[in-house]
């Protein structure tokens, strides 16, 4: 089977979803099937194919160079998604084998879903979405135009009937995506997913993040490692860090870069917030040093990102035996499955004392934390891996083709 994959991102600019794109690539091609790439190049901050791609004899890529835009733009970053529309459409024009089209989403998703339509209309579309636009965008602040919204969810409606099918990353997104109009039946639930043959816990004597800041583990560390950006409430890891101050004992880690970096670390050094400890975003090779680096790690999200989107992060600390401590809105399917499985906790957003209550309880109760770790590794293990990921989607593609 060959697979035409169309991405408005690119391997070379940070993202929390590369890890997901290369390790799904991968298993394409190890399984047999190749794959044509077409992606963008912005920040070079990362080659364009990674390492574990070079070389493959059955991937082929083209690349669209693009300028760098301020995500708070909105205006500015949705004229430059269209622009990069029609440039990667001279691209995949002339891709005439392609048995099905894994299309991911972006905010000017309408117009490659048109083109498309129009070139390709005889090869299946999967509509591969990982935030649901525009509910994302509007709900964390990047759309503040209620008119801009309701105009940009109008857009969208169409493109749930244009995909042959459309998968998202859990069932709060499968909820969202048809109350916006796509039909329940062609809609699959695919949980993201971490790398079954790089992930794992490494060990205090093995972390290279540890020997890298000359780190000891004295301190009970509660981490954050990823992108400090619009989805990330550091609000609340600032009230968190408030309420555990006199717990000298406890160490907030806050690892990685973003949009909001700045203003986080002004804040917690003007309220000399001693306890949270700043480091830059990391290498990907490192990743589960850096998640194993920790005692337990939270997810503080704003109010809006669950249902439009869902942490990709925490397959990952699963596969590190890592608790995860969650700040989202507590009726979530998403909330609610670290309960029924024991395997970490979610607070509601605002619920600051709860927060701080349940580290505090987790740090005293080591034999509590062991066992829920436990969980977390199977329940991941179980549900996250990337063979079983991946494999649900060729499975998809197989039915696509099929129709």
């Amino acid at each position: 089977m060959k697979i035409l994959y169309i991405t408005a991102e690119g391997f070379d600019t940070p993202n929390p979803n590369n890890q997901m794109a290369e390790v799904m690539i991968r298993d394409f091609l190890q399984n047999g099937h190749s794959v044509h790439l077409v992606q963008s190049h912005r920040k070079g901050v990362n080659p364009d194919i990674p390492r574990s791609l070079e070389g493959e004899p059955n991937l082929t890529v083209d690349t669209v160079v693009r300028k760098v835009v301020d995500k708070t733009n909105f205006i500015k970053r949705y004229l430059n998604d269209l622009k990069y529309a029609f440039s990667a459409m001279k691209y995949w024009k002339k891709v005439k084998d392609a048995d099905v089209i894994y299309l991911q989403s972006n905010p000017t998703i309408l117009y490659p879903m048109l083109l498309l339509r129009l070139f390709k209309r005889r090869v299946p579309i999967v509509y591969s979405i990982y935030d649901v636009f525009p509910g994302h965008a509007y709900d964390i602040g990047v759309i503040k135009s209620k008119l801009i919204y309701n105009a940009m969810r109008i857009m969208q409606k169409p493109c749930y009937r244009m995909a042959t099918a459309i998968t998202v990353l859990s069932a709060d997104m499968k909820i969202k995506v048809v109350e916006q109009g796509a039909k329940p039946d062609s809609v699959y639930v695919v949980p993201a997913w971490y790398d079954v043959s790089t992930t794992r816990e490494i060990p205090t004597e093995e972390n290279r993040f540890l020997q890298k800041y000359n780190l000891t583990k004295e301190k009970f560390c509660v981490q954050f490692a990823g992108t400090i950006g619009y989805v990330f409430n550091y609000k609340t890891v600032i009230e968190l860090a408030k309420r555990l101050k006199e717990h000298t004992d406890i160490e907030i880690q806050i690892i990685g870069d973003g949009n909001v970096k700045n203003d986080f670390v002004a804040e917690a050094e003007a309220l000399e917030l001693t306890n949270i400890a700043f480091y830059p975003l990391q290498p990907i090779e490192i990743v589960p040093d850096v998640y194993s680096a920790c005692d337990i790690c939270i997810i503080p999200l704003k109010k809006g990102v669950i249902g439009n989107g869902v942490p990709s992060k925490a397959p990952i600390l699963m596969a590190c035996k890592r608790v995860i401590v969650n700040s989202v809105e507590i009726e979530s399917n998403y909330a609610k499955m670290y309960a029924e499985h024991n395997m970490g906790i979610a607070v509601d957003i605002f619920d600051y004392d709860g927060l701080a209550n349940a580290i505090i309880e987790l740090k005293n109760s080591p034999e509590q934390l062991k066992v829920m770790a436990e969980n977390a590794y199977n329940y991941g293990k179980e549900n996250y891996s990337s063979d079983a990921s991946t494999a649900k989607l060729m499975d998809i593609f197989e039915k696509v083709r099929r129709r």
